[in-house]
């Protein structure tokens, strides 16, 4: 949208009557600040230029963004295990933008991607934990039809046949292993980062990062408790 305004503002039409307004201002009459030629004149200027400005911003966090992409796809398309394969990097290619980005690197929008991450994380585990047995779902409520268990019902999980109990709290410690990597990779992140005194630091408010994961940490103890019980 902002490259599709910039090139109107650049276009014929556009410049034309720039020019015709430029050179109706050179007149005497017209120089005068409450000059109605004058003061579109001034808010051309100053829409051009923040129009500049924030294509420029755009174009750079989109350039920085765009090195996340291979990262962040496991969140939707993996489970626990394959996100912990990719937290290194991922941590590593964002402490690069928050060293190195000129517009992205604000502590209010590395907060609010690292938020991001964590609820998708978040939404990973449950999906993992309602759907990692999918296939013999189907199967079972194939032969059944007085069980009508869909893949997204919590209710299986208290079905053995469907979910034996070992599986489920292998699944259940995958999504504490996760947690336990995420935080562990942020911090050995943020010590790096303090090594070098120059460097922005990571100085993030961790309860907005991991408030939302640690309390859903403590429903999966609650829930392997349970279940071993």
């Amino acid at each position: 949208m902002l490259t599709t305004v910039s090139e109107q503002l650049g276009s014929p039409n556009c410049r034309t009557v720039y020019n015709v307004l430029n050179a109706m201002s050179s007149n005497e009459q017209n120089r005068n600040a409450d000059s109605g030629i004058y003061l579109a004149i001034s808010n051309w200027r100053s829409i051009q230029l923040k129009v500049t400005e924030q294509l420029n911003e755009a174009k750079d966090n989109v350039k920085y963004l765009l090195t996340l992409e291979r990262y962040i796809e496991p969140l939707y398309d993996g489970n626990p295990l394959t996100i912990i394969e990719t937290l290194p990097v991922l941590m590593n290619s964002i402490k690069m933008i928050h060293t190195v980005a000129r517009y992205y690197n604000t502590d209010e929008r590395m907060t609010g991607l690292f938020v991001k991450i964590t609820n998708q994380m978040i939404t990973n585990c449950k999906n993992y934990i309602l759907n990692f047995k999918k296939k013999e779902v189907k199967a079972t409520t194939a032969k059944s039809k007085s069980k009508q268990a869909a893949a997204g019902d919590d209710s299986i999980l208290w079905d053995e046949k469907i979910v034996p109990r070992k599986e489920l709290i292998t699944v259940l410690k995958q999504c504490l292993q996760l947690h336990e990597t995420y935080l562990a990779q942020y911090e050995f992140t943020k010590k790096r980062l303090e090594s070098m005194p120059k460097t922005r630091q990571f100085d993030f408010n961790p309860q907005k990062i991991f408030g939302r994961f640690d309390l859903f940490k403590r429903r999966i103890q609650k829930l392997i408790d349970l279940f071993q019980t």
